[in-house]
């Protein structure tokens, strides 16, 4: 089972509403329902593995607060979807990794619910600048687990 860490203060119905005001959008309700759980925070175990590789969650982004040390959701929302050209667009970045790598929620049609992940490091190869993790964040979260030994 994965519990969160390092929370921030819980959030309302009316917070998130606030946050999808601020930012002109609408957020999937299984995201909204984390987030009324859980106001971003470190899951543990905070690995999911796929094929051979281990991405490691670092943290949740938190909503509603102002933090000058660490990244908000929303401060992520306009720097990457805002003023990122080459961001994938329909795409939510909510949680990011050690190295600043951005864990995505799918908002396109095709793909709504999906999670992907971006890493800058493979920015010029298509194939591998974002990459499917899990169809929906329910599944994600329930795969996360300690860092595999074979790695």
């Amino acid at each position: 089972m994965v519990v969160f860490e390092r929370t921030k203060p819980p959030l309302s119905e009316l917070d998130i509403k606030r946050v999808e005001n601020r930012l002109g959008i609408r957020l999937p309700q299984d995201l909204k329902e984390h987030y009324l759980r859980y106001n971003g925070g470190t899951p543990r175990p905070q690995f999911f593995p796929k094929d051979g590789d281990a991405y490691e969650v670092k943290k949740f982004l938190p909503m509603n607060i102002e933090d000058p040390v660490g990244t908000t959701f929303e401060d992520s929302y306009v720097m990457m979807v805002e003023q990122t050209p080459d961001f994938p667009r329909g795409c939510i970045p909510f949680a990011d990794d050690p190295s600043g790598d951005m864990f995505l929620y799918s908002v396109r049609p095709e793909s709504f619910g999906n999670i992907m992940f971006i890493s800058h490091e493979d920015y010029e190869d298509e194939d591998r600048y974002v990459v499917f993790l899990a169809p929906t964040l329910r599944d994600f979260i329930d795969s996360l687990t300690e860092e595999p030994e074979a790695l």
